[in-house]
C-alpha cells in the first residue's frame, strides 16, 4: 500500500511473475489491506491495480488457490469472499479499479466489485473458468450479466473467451479506456477528486451504489457459490485443474 496523493491509497497486486494471479496468501493480504484502510481516516478513496504492464489480475493461481478452495468446501468451511471485495466490502470507501492489462476470472470479479473501472488500452476481460471445468464463483456469473448486455455476458461465461478494452467500453464494463502510461495518473486524479467530496455524502452515495451489487444480490450470489462448490468438487474440475497445471487439454467425463 502507498499514499501517492492526499486522501488516496494505492493497493497493488504484486505478483507480476504470475500475471498477478491470486494465491491464498495474496487473497488474505488483500482483505487485510482493505480492512486496515477502512480504519484510516486520512484515506477517503482507494485505487486497486496490478504490478507490471501485462495484467491487472489473471484471477486465481489455479494450481494453488483452487485446490485450497476445494479443501475448504469439502471440509465445510468455504468463505466466498475474494480479495476482500466480492461478497462483502472490507471497506466502505470507494474503490477505483485501474485495470492495467488482463482482468481474467477472479481479476474480473474483483473489478466488477469495485465502484469505478478504468482500463488501459491493452486491457482484456474474461471469465475463463469454464475452460478448466469450473465456473466464476466469486460474483462473475452473477454480476457480469447485470453489467453488460446479456448476450455478451453469456458469450463470455459459456466460451471463456476474453474481450478487449474497446469492446468493454462499448458494453459499459469500464467508463474510460486510456493509454497504459496515463492510466494510473488518471485513476489517482479521479480518486483524489472523489476524496475531496463531503464525507457524509460520499459515504451515503457509495452505500447506495453498492446496494444493487451486494444487498440485492445476496440470494443470487449464494446460488452462484453453491453451484461453484458443487462443480469444484466434481471429477471434471479435478481433471481441469490437473490439465492446466500439466499444460495439456483436459479430458472431461461429465462426473
Amino acid at each position: 500500500m502507498t499514499r501517492p496523493v492526499p486522501g488516496v491509497a494505492l493497493v497493488t497486486i504484486d505478483r507480476p511473475h504470475k500475471s498477478n494471479a491470486i494465491d491464498p496468501a495474496t487473497d488474505r493480504a488483500m482483505g487485510e489491506a482493505l480492512a486496515a484502510l477502512e480504519q484510516d481516516d486520512d484515506v477517503r478513496c482507494i485505487v486497486l491495480t496490478g504490478a507490471g504492464d501485462k495484467a491487472f489480475c489473471a484471477g486465481a493461481d489455479i494450481p494453488e488457490l483452487l485446490p485450497h478452495l476445494r479443501r475448504n468446501i469439502a471440509e465445510g468451511r468455504d468463505d466466498p469472499q475474494f480479495c476482500g471485495a466480492t461478497h462483502r466490502h472490507e471497506t466502505s470507501k470507494p474503490l477505483v479499479a485501474a485495470i492495467n492489462g488482463a482482468a481474467l476470472g477472479g481479476g474480473l470479479e474483483l473489478a466488477l466489485a469495485c465502484d469505478l473501472r478504468l482500463a488501459s488500452s491493452n486491457a482484456s476481460f474474461g471469465l475463463p473458468e469454464i475452460t478448466v471445468g469450473v465456473l466464476a464463483g466469486g460474483g462473475g456469473c452473477t454480476r457480469l450479466p447485470r453489467t453488460v448486455p446479456a448476450a455478451l455476458a453469456a458469450e463470455m461465461i459459456l466460451t471463456g473467451q476474453a474481450i478487449d478494452a474497446q469492446r468493454a467500453l462499448q458494453a459499459g464494463l469500464v467508463s474510460e479506456v486510456i493509454a497504459f502510461e496515463a492510466l494510473l495518473p488518471r485513476a489517482l486524479a479521479l480518486a483524489q477528486q472523489i476524496a475531496t467530496r463531503a464525507p457524509l455524502a460520499l459515504r451515503a452515495c457509495t452505500e447506495l451504489l453498492r446496494r444493487p451489487r451486494f444487498v440485492e444480490l445476496q440470494d443470487a450470489l449464494a446460488a452462484e457459490r453453491a453451484a461453484f462448490a458443487r462443480v469444484l468438487l466434481s471429477e471434471d474440475a479435478h481433471e481441469g485443474i490437473r490439465a492446466f497445471a500439466q499444460k495439456r487439454a483436459p479430458v472431461y467425463q461429465a462426473r
